[in-house]
């Protein structure tokens, strides 16, 4: 990593509540921009960004109408409210290392963070950090993660859902706390997330209203905090692979299930556009997986994701047969507080390879660490898994080219005092990307 040439000072005002905190980074639908949101609790229109290539000299801000300024109060109780900003930094070169800052003269400003912008489609590896399930407390591998992300090791971070457990604590404090836990990784690699099961108090509000630098759909959702944009399920690309996140939580809140078909034509649009030629990989992610073998209550669960609704309301392909159908090349998910890779899957079945797979393979990586720590693994190992664990940990996603992914899981386990041990890893192999054949 490039090492830090200057040293800033906080000044912050003294009629402000506090600095700018929780900064995070998001991807864009555009590889030329950057997405970041912050959050204040005083009230306040002026907050911006301001950032540049040069830390000694940020020389682009934005104009304060130019970005979103959102107040957000808890289950109705103003004393807790607080005001997120959001901002797009455009212009940016491929690859190019910028510096960045925000909030206002008047309420104080944070301190100045890097990050580079998205890379060129050929620029390999494309190096991701993904796991699922981590809250505030007993978040087992952050102090580790956050080692990789100083040491220039991830590109992007993907969480696949249930965060903080619960924003909503102690009245959406526990969730500043996440935040803020996150925020030195955050505030300079680009933290994508997915809503999970975690997420729900008041209709999904905290998640929603956390998160509202996600690449949106041109659409909206509502919570009852309001509306605000779809962040619940959406795409974007990230060097030669395609990303596309789904919100696996409207097939199970009842008051959600206007959104089944929504994100079901969405996801669907969304596969049969994208160019595999640019984009060659498919990478789907949601909270809840498709297979899990843990207990009898993962299989419920992943059913009712396979198919992608309920039936009497499906007059559609199944999630399942829409992977299979535009060849989709992994899907990802927590939820089960365990590691789980599977070889290719389909119906049920597998042929048991990782070479030119053909069907989608899939991987459980739930265990970040949380209050509800371990789930265990209650039956045998079926012919689709290739390894499976309970030990907490986080994955390694690494795209060498067109045809070569490497994956890795790093156990992590305090518990076990066990740190940074790769205890799986495989090579992904697909020379001809595109539609699955039966």
């Amino acid at each position: 990593m490039l090492a830090r040439l200057c040293v800033f000072v906080l000044v912050a005002s003294p009629v402000a509540l506090a600095l700018p905190d929780q900064v995070h980074l998001a991807l864009t639908a555009s590889p030329d921009s950057m997405a970041v949101q912050f959050s204040t609790q005083a009230s306040s229109s002026e907050e911006t960004v301001r950032f540049g290539d040069d830390c000694d000299n940020l020389v682009n801000t934005l104009e304060s109408s130019a970005m979103t300024h959102a107040p957000f109060t808890d289950s109705g109780d103003e004393r807790y409210t607080q005001y997120h900003h959001v901002g797009v930094m455009t212009g940016l070169e491929t690859g190019s290392r910028y510096f960045y800052q925000v909030g206002s003269d008047s309420g104080g400003w944070s301190e100045v963070y890097d990050f580079t912008a998205a890379p060129a489609r050929d620029a390999f590896p494309h190096r991701f950090g993904v796991w699922g399930d981590m809250g505030a407390s007993n978040a087992q591998i952050i102090d580790f993660v956050k080692q990789e992300v100083d040491a220039d090791n991830f590109d992007m971070i993907l969480h696949v859902g249930d965060l903080a457990y619960d924003f909503q604590n102690d009245n959406g404090h526990n969730g500043d706390v996440f935040m803020n836990n996150i925020q030195p990784m955050a505030a300079r690699v680009p933290y994508m997330t997915d809503v999970g099961n975690h997420e729900q108090a008041q209709q999904f509000a905290h998640y929603t209203e956390r998160f509202r630098l996600l690449p949106g759909q041109n659409s909206s959702v509502s919570t009852d905090n309001g509306e605000a944009p779809n962040n619940w399920y959406y795409s974007h690309d990230f060097g030669n692979v395609h990303f596309i996140s789904i919100s696996t939580e409207v097939l199970f809140v009842p008051k959600r299930h206007e959104h089944i078909r929504k994100q079901h034509e969405f996801v669907e649009n969304d596969l049969k556009n994208v160019d595999r030629e640019k984009t060659p990989w498919i990478v789907v992610h949601g909270h809840r997986p498709m297979y899990c073998s843990c207990d009898a209550d993962c299989d419920s669960s992943a059913h009712r994701v396979r198919t992608g609704g309920y039936e009497l309301e499906r007059p559609w392909l199944s999630l399942e047969d829409l992977f299979f159908k535009y060849g989709v090349d992994l899907y990802l998910a927590g939820h089960e507080h365990n590691y789980e890779r599977m070889f290719d899957v389909y119906d049920g079945k597998t042929t048991q390879t990782t070479v030119n797979p053909p069907a989608t393979v899939h991987i459980v990586t739930g265990d970040a660490g949380g209050p509800e720590q371990h789930e265990v693994f209650a039956r045998d190992q079926p012919d689709r898994t290739a390894f499976r664990t309970d030990a907490y940990g986080y994955s390694r996603m690494t795209v060498h080219n067109d045809t070569h992914l490497y994956w890795e899981q790093v156990e992590t386990d305090t518990d076990a005092n066990v740190f940074n041990k790769v205890i799986d890893s495989v090579w992904i192999v697909q020379e001809s990307h595109g539609p699955f054949k039966q």
